[in-house]
């Protein structure tokens, strides 16, 4: 039967073993138990593995017998995701059975009531059903939800995918990949697990079938000399002469430019030639005029960022200089903060709090991701997410510094990694972060290093500030975005619960047929109310309108930028944001100017 080639002492073989050796009247008296253990173990790591071992033997022991799960033919995909979300020994049912179909599927147990086509069906429908989960999207609607939590049912679904391959799974996720990369976010774990997850799914398809191909090559061999290991790609590019190494530099370059993706390979590249060959630096990082003269004038300030900075696991930030570098922000102020953060001393509470999350556990290490995080929040401030934190408003405020003042927010960095502290002035009282109770992050995986750390302080300020702007008669944000944003913000307020023009107005100040010169003063905050396809009232949100323009189709459009980094969403009803094909640019979300009016709840104006 194969039981005994997994026997051992844990719980649930255990358990399994007394299930199969029990005479069938006695099965239901081992069948809780079996579950109660499979519950407990898929809370452990490679839990799912472990249980799929047992797959081809669950219906021959009786694990389902009396059941609901008994009859193959009677399982509906729709109520697949209700079981899982039940929690406890039902969903640890769900699973096990899931589990077995994913067996016959496979053709690693032949089921006498199920082919492996219909298990594969079955099994698609279930997948396609729940691709919310499989994909968990940061979206306002998962955040309020709070669906992120349901991690269960994404591991399985997740282990379902990685083994069973099907062509509309396949085509969805390479749709999210698709638009999750195009919006260049700086936190890439979820695109590489995705693309991970699809390489599997298509192994076996020829390389030209794979919609997926560029980011699988991005990610896993993103030029043509890339071999197995990095030791042996090193050991090629020591032996290589200038001009087979500005032909790698530049395929390089093109596949992050392409992808917003960055490999390993990467990273063993430009640590090679910043340390023996630095005048091939442009190659790799340079896109533009701009971007070249920004080197050549600092090729030291830049060698040392890389030096700094530049890991396997801080990667992403290549790309991040590479963007960094177009921008003409270069001052000797900029430089001299820069530099600074290379060696500002550290908090013992930020430190406690760092080797708390994160496996580095030098002073070197968070030095690196420290100055790695900032040149992605500066190269790429449209980059920065909230995750599924309900942060919005100091989320925005990061991206709106690191766009405008981005001197000002290297010296806020600075100044906080000495004291844990921030403070910001609200009508002429000193707010103090270290006088309040800090935010607290319900998710810590999906934002960047800098947001990590900052964000806390920021919201515990932003929540002083409402309470001293309450009870004014008018939406306190009318007070709070100028203080908060500390520069730039317009003073003219209007909100649509007391101004009776506020539609007209808007036009009147942001429409560029009343206002050719609005992209003078953007980027500017504005607050708007989500919805979901139903047209229910999820909350308000906070957002940057960036520019506004005419798209290729000759449409005015509102730019913004949404903390959200999962920004292609239906706000409400049919109404869907667009990310790409509209004329936007990296990071940028979109709608036409006369969709996004109907979302707008407050905006700021010159006065």
């Amino acid at each position: 039967m194969g039981l005994y080639l997994y026997s051992s002492e844990n719980a649930f073989q255990k358990a399994f073993h007394q299930l199969w050796l029990a005479p069938l009247p006695s099965k239901k008296l081992f069948q809780q138990m079996v579950l109660d253990q499979a519950a407990n173990l898929l809370n452990e790591p490679n839990g799912l593995e472990k249980l799929y071992q047992y797959a081809h033997l669950f219906d021959a022991s009786g694990l389902f017998v009396d059941k609901p799960w008994e009859d193959v033919h009677k399982l509906n995909p729709t109520l697949v995701r209700g079981t899982l979300h039940a929690g406890g020994v039902t969903a640890a049912a769900e699973v096990l059975s899931d589990l077995r179909i994913l067996a016959v599927a496979r053709g690693e147990y032949i089921h006498p009531k199920m082919s492996a086509g219909e298990a594969t069906e079955f099994l698609t429908k279930v997948l396609a059903l729940n691709i919310d989960l499989l994909i968990m999207k940061e979206t306002e609607e998962n955040r309020v939800k709070q669906l992120y939590k349901d991690e269960q049912a994404s591991e399985i679904l997740r282990f379902i995918s990685e083994h069973c391959f099907s062509s509309r799974v396949f085509e969805s996720l390479y749709q999210e990949v698709d638009n999750l990369a195009v919006q260049r976010p700086i936190v890439t774990e979820k695109i590489l697990r995705l693309v991970a997850s699809a390489k599997k799914l298509a192994n076996g398809l020829k390389e030209s079938d794979s919609k997926l191909a560029r980011y699988e090559r991005a990610v896993y061999a993103p030029t043509h000399m890339v071999t197995n290991t990095g030791a042996e790609y090193e050991n090629k590019l020591r032996n290589c002469s200038d001009f087979l190494l500005i032909k790698e530099a530049e395929q390089l370059r093109d596949t992050m430019v392409q992808t917003g993706l960055v490999s390993p390979f990467h990273v063993i590249f430009l640590r090679f030639i910043n340390q023996k060959r630095p005048y091939l630096i442009e190659n790799i990082l340079t896109l533009d005029d701009i971007s070249r003269k920004n080197l050549q004038l600092h090729q030291p300030f830049i060698s040392k960022l890389i030096t700094s900075s530049i890991r396997i696991e801080t990667r992403r930030s290549i790309y991040g200089l590479l963007r960094l570098l177009q921008r003409d922000i270069f001052s000797e102020d900029f430089i001299k903060e820069f530099e600074q953060l290379m060696t500002t001393p550290i908090h013992e509470s930020i430190l406690n709090r760092f080797l708390s999350v994160q496996n580095y556990a030098t002073d070197d290490n968070l030095r690196a991701l420290l100055v790695s995080e900032v040149i992605n929040i500066l190269g790429t401030p449209l980059g920065i997410g909230q995750g599924f934190n309900p942060t919005c408003q100091s989320t925005r405020a990061l991206s709106y510094w690191s766009q405008k003042e981005p001197v000002m927010l290297l010296k806020m960095l600075n100044e906080f990694l000495i004291t844990n502290n921030i403070t910001i002035h609200f009508e002429g009282r000193a707010i103090s972060s270290s006088l309040l109770s800090p935010g607290s992050l319900e998710d810590e995986a999906h934002i960047d290093f800098i947001s990590f750390l900052l964000v806390p302080h920021l919201d515990s300020i932003y929540f002083e500030m409402l309470k001293q702007a309450d009870g004014r008669g008018q939406d306190p944000h009318k007070w709070i975005n100028p203080a908060f944003h500390l520069t730039g913000i317009w003073q003219g307020f209007s909100d649509i619960y007391s101004d009776l023009q506020f539609k007209e107005n808007f036009y009147l100040y942001y429409h560029p047929a009343n206002n050719p010169e609005i992209n003078k003063g953007l980027p500017q905050p504005i607050g708007i109310t989500i919805y979901n396809r139903s047209g229910q009232v999820l909350g308000a949100h906070a957002v940057l309108i960036q520019r506004i323009d005419s798209d290729p189709n000759g449409i005015i459009r509102i730019y913004f930028y949404n903390p959200n980094n999962d920004s292609l969403q239906i706000w409400g009803k049919s109404i869907q944001t667009s990310v790409t094909g509209n004329g936007e640019l990296e990071g940028e979300s979109s709608l036409p100017f006369e969709d996004f009016v109907n979302f707008i709840y407050a905006f700021h104006y010159p006065l």
